[in-house]
Order: C-alpha cells, then sequence, then structure tokens
C-alpha cells in the first residue's frame, strides 16, 4: 500500500513540475543573464548528475529489467524534482518581490 502512495507523490511533483516550467525557464534565463544569483550550485550539480544518470546506459538497476528496471532512474528523477522545488520557491518569492519593488 506505500508503493501506491509514493507514486501518486511523484506523479504530483512531476505534474507540480510541469506547471512550473515556465517559471524554470524564466529562473534560468534569470540566472544566466546575472540577475538572480540564487540558484544553488548543489542543485545546478545535482542537475547536470541526474541527467547524466538518467542517460547513461550504466545504472544500478539495467533499464531492460521489466517492471523493475527504471526505478532507480525515477527515484533520482523523483530527487531532483523535490530539490528542483525548492528553489523554484525561492525564485517565485525573488521574482515577486523584484516586481513590487
Amino acid at each position: 500500500m506505500k508503493i501506491p502512495m509514493r507514486l501518486l507523490e511523484i506523479l504530483r511533483m512531476i505534474s507540480r513540475f510541469w506547471s512550473d516550467l515556465p517559471l524554470l525557464v524564466r529562473l534560468l534565463k534569470a540566472w544566466k543573464g546575472g540577475s538572480y544569483r540564487g540558484l544553488s550550485v548543489r542543485t545546478l550539480a545535482s542537475c547536470a548528475v541526474a541527467l547524466l544518470y538518467v542517460l547513461s546506459p550504466v545504472d544500478l538497476i539495467p533499464d531492460f529489467i521489466p517492471g523493475i528496471g527504471l526505478i532507480d532512474d525515477a527515484a533520482v528523477l523523483a530527487l531532483l524534482l523535490h530539490s528542483l522545488a525548492q528553489d523554484l520557491a525561492a525564485f517565485r518569492i525573488w521574482e515577486e518581490r523584484r516586481g513590487n519593488g
């Protein structure tokens, strides 16, 4: 019973991330342009490592195993989405304060 609840939580995170995608694009543009420096080095490193892991053919659990082969990739992506959610929330606050100031 815990696995389906965890799966629902992951799906909610993915849905929230998908709806926050325009915010992420604005965050990256502001960071690249130098106006926003609140993006943590840890998050940048996490993104790079997560993408390398997911795209790499070498996994903890091989992807070709039916049913469980993508579990490790999903876990890595879930951790990344959690990390991004925190940075997106901080950027949203920064953006609102900047718009009001």
